[in-house]
């Protein structure tokens, strides 16, 4: 699917980049969305670098915004926040932005910085094998249009692969003959009006779905393993004069937002552990559930029991309503047999749907597959990170890849706030170590691995403190063993303090 990997190329001994870097040197990304974009900019506008080579596996930039085609595919922050801070866009149609909206936006961004003319689409990274006699990473790439492998050798590789991109298929469901998609993969061509279509799932992709098709089929069938915390959003159209002053007013659309910003920051004390701001988070998304839903028995049935935050909460004023509508039916009981053409649950209840709808989320933690990157000692990274769990100082270096960044890497994924301002730090943290390098002529650099596992453990420590790290209630969040490795457990602000400067004792450079 959507293979996201940022390869930069060829770090070797130099001048300073940021005054005078070495127009003989190459480099090498494989681009995503927002973090391989920022990425891209960050080269050019912090380091002067302006040769550099992209590979990206899709045909256009954007990442899960280009992929994620599916009706009513949204931010669920703001777009005001959800935004670069050094490329503001006055002209966001509304507070929450649509797909093709953020794909623009993003579009607009790699246009503006000249990035389209360094990227080779179409492009998959395979393999990183780091070879320790020579000190670089061997990576081989596939050239899908015409099927064929090349192996480069890069001295520095920066991986931007994402979380939310390899689309989670429950094996159950492989014997259902009739058509069927994955939310992350709409088939447009699949015809959903007049039909008895079943959807899987309840998270935010189904949040997103339901509201948008239910007036246009016959009969929709939702299936819901837990219900989702469910709060209000506010959402409304920015005027033409609106727009005009965030374009034209200094000032106007930073404090919008900033005003966005640490509202949001308030929310991680509702993911605290008996707060305050947790009861009224529970009152609000109480609140919209009573307000909404008259039905007792369907209310019940969209109760969640699990405190408000242990699986991702989302915003939205149509979902509710939607399940109400009387050609929905909700079954919360568990499915039992999957058919070429049925679907049964432990209650007895037997549907056959025209058209399933996975929205079954994704394999987050398989974290940067299919591509495989051998570290040190020819270690399967991803095999010993599923096994062990993943360790990752800042959830950007680790110990055992050398020249290895990580952009939304481990512990690193946000539950409360805007994880474009995550990625901003975590470039601008790299960019201080790579311009670090340079001044000191080093080739290599690494963390200590004594200091990657102080930072494992005060993650561990604060994980404790939060409804994450104290509830099992089978989020994605959580690994095989039940333990966090896609959230920060901290504030932003948290997050910002430790990485605005970089602890270069904590490293070894060579």
């Amino acid at each position: 699917m959507l293979l996201i990997i940022i390869l930069l190329l060829t770090l070797l001994k130099f001048t300073k980049w940021s005054v005078n870097p070495n127009p003989n040197r190459s480099f090498s990304l494989l681009i995503t969305s927002f973090s391989g974009v920022c990425v891209a900019v960050q080269l050019r506008k912090q380091l002067n670098i302006e040769s550099y080579t992209v590979f990206d596996e899709n045909r256009d930039v954007g990442g899960t915004w280009l992929v994620n085609t599916y009706p009513g595919c949204a931010c669920d922050i703001p777009s005001h926040l959800y935004s670069y801070s050094f490329e503001p866009n006055p002209n966001w149609s509304k507070v929450y932005s649509g797909q093709e909206e953020i794909w623009e936006y993003l579009r607009n961004v790699a246009k503006k910085y000249d990035v389209y003319a360094n990227i080779k689409f179409n492009h998959r990274v395979i393999s990183a094998e780091w070879d320790e006699k020579i000190g670089k990473w061997l990576v081989k790439v596939l050239d899908k249009p015409n099927n064929k492998e090349e192996i480069y050798i890069f001295d520095i590789l920066i991986s931007s692969a994402g979380a939310l991109r390899v689309p989670n298929y429950p094996q159950q469901f492989e014997a259902f003959e009739g058509p069927k998609m994955h939310s992350a993969v709409w088939d447009s061509s699949i015809e959903l009006k007049d039909k008895v279509v079943a959807i899987v799932g309840s998270g935010a992709s189904a949040v997103q779905i339901i509201p948008e098709i239910v007036d246009k089929v016959k009969q929709l069938v939702v299936y819901q393993r837990n219900a989702a915390w469910v709060i209000p959003r506010t959402q409304f159209p920015f005027s033409s004069y609106t727009k005009w002053a965030f374009a034209n007013i200094p000032g106007v659309q930073w404090s919008l937002r900033n005003l966005i910003f640490w509202s949001n920051e308030m929310y991680i004390s509702a993911f605290g552990i008996n707060t305050i701001m947790g009861k009224i988070a529970v009152m609000l998304g109480n609140y919209q559930l009573n307000r909404q839903v008259s039905d007792p028995e369907l209310r019940e049935k969209l109760t969640p029991k699990y405190p408000l935050g242990c699986k991702r909460v989302t915003p939205s004023n149509e979902y509710y309503p939607a399940l109400g509508k009387p050609n929905v039916t909700l079954i919360t009981s568990k499915i039992t047999d999957v058919t070429k053409d049925s679907i049964t649950n432990e209650d007895g209840t037997c549907v056959q749907p025209d058209v399933l709808i996975l929205a079954t989320g994704f394999k987050v933690q398989d974290f940067f597959a299919p591509l495989n990157i051998t570290s040190k000692g020819g270690e399967d990274l991803l095999k010993k990170w599923k096994k062990e769990g993943p360790c990752a100082y800042m959830g950007i270096a680790c110990h055992s890849t050398p020249n290895a960044f990580f952009i939304l890497g481990p512990n690193t994924g946000l539950g409360h706030n805007s994880i474009v301002f995550t990625i901003e730090c975590q470039v601008n943290w790299m960019i201080k170590v790579i311009e670090e390098m340079s001044k000191r002529n080093a080739s290599v650099v690494s963390i200590k691995k004594s200091a990657e596992d102080e930072y494992m453990d005060s993650i561990l420590t604060s994980m404790k403190t939060t409804v994450w790290g104290t509830y099992d209630c089978g989020s994605w969040y959580a690994d095989h063993r039940g333990v966090i490795t896609a959230l920060w457990p901290e504030s932003l602000v948290s997050y910002y303090n430790r990485t605005k400067d970089v602890n270069f004792s904590h490293m070894e450079f060579m």
